[in-house]
């Protein structure tokens, strides 16, 4: 190896082990991802008043899920989850199971959700991000199921609550990127049942996506 061909090869290794870490998004950036969207629910309700002993629990269920970033400056942003409307049962827990009910009803909702986030500087295509926020969740075309709550009227209360989320991008070429996203969202509801009562329902679903984006 000449002496030229020795500095040249110095040179590439120094500049490497040197290089300043990459930033994994700048300021202005925009990015758009579009995936699967699962709602895991952790519900905790009261008992109905009228029927003693009688929850509710939520199913899991899934959609289309949206989100969006925006970079503020180079590792500040605030984020958006939207989604297509998910479908929700509404189980029957409690007693309900054993004099037959195990599905009051269904109800159709949305939550969406915005964030402050905190974008990490890496030296690699893997740009993970930490975020905190607000969550409204909004509830419609609530029915009801099994007998004795067949035909009866069931109303489930909006929600503003707390959002926290985690995620991770993997950009490729020309600014494609894969990702995976988890959001924890507190949604305390009220159910109003015409039959049961009202009882408060807390549902503080995780959200986890998989999805496919680019950055603008």
């Amino acid at each position: 190896m000449t002496t030229l061909n020795r500095t040249v090869l110095a040179a590439a290794f120094a500049s490497v082990f040197t290089a300043a870490p990459v930033l994994a998004y700048e300021a202005g950036d925009f990015i758009a991802r579009a995936g699967w969207a699962h709602v895991a629910p952790d519900t905790d309700s009261d008992e109905f008043p009228n029927v003693p002993g009688a929850t509710a629990d939520v199913d899991d269920t899934d959609s289309l899920g949206l989100t969006f970033s925006y970079l503020i400056t180079d590792n500040i942003g605030v984020g958006v989850l939207a989604a297509y409307p998910f479908k929700a049962d509404i189980k029957g827990d409690g007693v309900l199971p054993g004099i037959g009910v195990d599905k009051i009803g269904d109800t159709k909702f949305l939550p969406p959700t915005v964030t402050l986030q905190y974008h990490f500087d890496t030296a690699s295509d893997f740009h993970p991000y930490v975020g905190a926020g607000i969550n409204y969740t909004f509830f419609w075309d609530e029915d009801t199921s099994d007998a004795p709550f067949a035909g009866t009227d069931l109303d489930l209360d909006d929600s503003w609550g707390f959002a926290a989320e985690a995620g991770l991008d993997y950009t490729f070429q020309n600014d494609y990127l894969v990702s995976a996203q988890v959001w924890y969202i507190n949604i305390e509801t009220e159910a109003d049942s015409e039959l049961a009562g009202k009882a408060d329902v807390d549902i503080d679903p995780w959200v986890f996506m998989l999805g496919v984006g680019k950055k603008f």
